[in-house]
């Protein structure tokens, strides 16, 4: 099928110039305090200076109350850093960020409010599908796309929880960033992540890891292509 690229609203490529990042080295917690009840949704970037980054992420209202979660695998996390849009709907809000790696493996995290609306309205008229509980779907991309977003929401289904995987694999099999997602509600905490994807034959596949009667709608759409007009991507799965 043809897609085009849609408007880039829901990320920042300012966020490590106009929010300061703290370096968080292996097996090391740092938090962000949400200060201000207002603020609908934050930024989360992650790289690396090359090394593979394993992290684990939390939205915490309070210590016993974690209504969105995910951990990231990326190879390396300069060439595949880690961008994604963690909503905030509800107040207290923390985001906290665990380095799972070992010493030698640090990191550079940033927490930021960019200001930015939420990902659904830019994406809400492209091509999407609806993944059911236990199925995968798999999306192959072109060369000429540099960069894939991913947006999973409930919002169609309602007040229901999300848990899926999301892989980039480039060539035969070769895994090169994984994130593992639980939502308590997808409706008010969807999950939207810009995957990059240097060189050829990268594809991304969508598993949903629950039960039949949860389902999810998955948008997987170019975000940065190199020219000009479409790309194609080509949809596969069961």
């Amino acid at each position: 099928m043809q897609v085009r690229a849609p408007l880039r609203e829901p990320l920042t490529d300012e966020i490590w110039t106009e929010s300061r990042s703290v370096r968080i080295e292996g097996s090391t917690l740092k938090t962000w305090d949400v200060g201000d009840s207002s603020v609908e949704r934050v930024q989360l970037s992650i790289r690396s200076d090359g090394r593979p980054v394993d992290a684990n992420i939390e939205l915490w209202h309070t210590p016993a109350y974690i209504p969105t979660k995910f951990r990231v695998y990326t190879e390396d996390g300069r060439l595949r850093p880690v961008d994604a849009v963690i909503e905030t709907p509800k107040h207290p809000k923390t985001v906290a960020v665990f380095n799972k790696a070992q010493m030698e493996f640090p990191f550079e995290a940033n927490v930021a409010n960019t200001g930015l609306d939420k990902a659904y309205y830019s994406l809400k008229d492209e091509p999407h599908d609806l993944v059911q509980g236990g199925a995968l779907r798999s999306y192959e991309f072109g060369a000429e796309v540099e960069s894939i977003q991913v947006l999973l929401t409930s919002l169609k289904q309602g007040e229901r929880n999300m848990k899926a995987k999301i892989e980039l694999t480039q060539g035969p099999n070769q895994v090169k960033q994984v994130i593992e997602l639980y939502a308590s509600s997808g409706y008010k905490n969807p999950f939207y992540v810009v995957i990059q994807t240097p060189g050829a034959n990268n594809a991304i596949r969508v598993i949903n890891e629950n039960t039949v009667e949860f389902p999810f709608d998955a948008w997987v759409l170019p975000y940065e292509t190199t020219g000009e007009g479409g790309v194609s991507a080509v949809q596969m799965g069961r």
